[in-house]
């Protein structure tokens, strides 16, 4: 078993978890474990074996991106529910994605999202399309009014304006902006729970 220095692959892995590579992705994309991964990043092998270090070094940027959807879907459809009145924090509490995480993908900041949170923005979005959020006491009047307001500041259209063909092409674009609207019906404030207690 041949031993190489760390040095250039602890720089390669570092820039794949700059792409948005998990130490997870990164070891599956190289066949390799992601204790590893993390132990070569975080320096705490001097030596990693040669083997390892090519695997890992023919993993790129693409790779790891194709491991992880482009987040543009997932943010247009969570911009529409915005424009619903929905709030990040709600739909934070909804599908169980971080605060902080789904906050970053409304602002177009992810550059790359897990299967699982795309999976539950999707779930998401199919259950409050055309459901506006409740307005049962003054702060959730408030919360709704500013969601709306963010919505509109930004031009961000309602899921009726998004065209769900090409929504999760890279780089699209809605046709259409801000628009006001109602919704059907009053959207539920854990849309999965009847799905969890079915499983």
């Amino acid at each position: 078993m041949r031993l190489v220095s760390a040095a250039l692959v602890r720089e390669h892995v570092l820039k794949l978890r700059a792409a948005g590579g998990t130490y997870h992705s990164i070891g599956q994309a190289a066949r390799t474990g992601a204790m590893t991964v993390h132990c070569i990043a975080n320096a705490r092998r001097p030596m990693v074996q040669a083997e390892v270090a090519s695997r890992l070094l023919a993993v790129t940027e693409a790779d790891i991106r194709s491991l992880h959807p482009s987040p543009g879907g997932t943010m247009w459809r969570l911009r529409a529910l915005v424009a619903m009145g929905h709030t990040c924090s709600r739909m934070a509490a909804a599908t169980g994605i971080p605060p902080a995480t789904l906050r970053r993908i409304v602002r177009g900041q992810a550059l790359t999202i897990s299967p699982e949170s795309r999976q539950a923005a999707i779930a998401l979005f199919d259950a409050w399309w055309d459901k506006a959020p409740p307005q049962r006491t003054r702060r959730e009047k408030l919360a709704v009014g500013n969601a709306l307001k963010r919505a509109a500041l930004n031009d961000w259209p309602p899921p009726a304006g998004l065209d769900e063909d090409d929504l999760d092409q890279p780089g699209y674009q809605p046709q259409c902006g801000w628009r006001h609207a109602r919704g059907t019906g009053v959207a539920d404030d854990y849309p999965f729970a009847d799905r969890k207690a079915a499983s």
